[in-house]
């Protein structure tokens, strides 16, 4: 089936922003653009309110690309700091993370599995909630 047709259109038109799973107490939003419920491959915008502290590393099983819109956000670990117009592009398992975001940011997200690989059933983008 693959991720669904959507001609260039303004997001404030798709779905709605809702508290990021396991993050609502520290208002991380995000906005679901574009989904795959075949591979769990998705698209979203995440929105981080003024005074985001995260604790801990980050390692994916997907791939992970980033494009910051507003703001900025440090890598702690790393001491880089990301600002809009800034991109990253993260292969599977690459660390990353805890971040401090003082005043609010706006990424764009787009996360995948590994293109090189089968379609992997167990991957963790697979079990997303996108109903909820």
């Amino acid at each position: 089936m693959g991720k669904q047709e959507i001609e260039i259109t303004d997001p404030v038109c798709i779905n709605e922003w809702r508290l990021v799973k396991g993050a609502e107490d520290q208002g991380i939003m995000e906005k679901i653009l574009s989904y795959d419920s075949e591979t769990g491959n998705y698209t979203r915008l995440l929105k981080f309110p003024p005074g985001t502290r995260t604790d801990e590393v980050l390692k994916h099983d997907f791939c992970e690309e980033i494009y910051v819109l507003e703001g900025y956000l440090t890598d702690v670990n790393k001491e880089l700091t990301m600002k809009a117009g800034d991109y990253g592009c993260r292969p599977v398992g690459m660390p990353h993370g805890p971040y401090d975001i003082p005043n609010g940011c706006m990424t764009l997200e787009m996360r995948y599995q590994d293109p090189n690989k089968e379609i992997d059933e167990d991957c963790s983008l697979m079990k997303m909630d996108f109903e909820r």
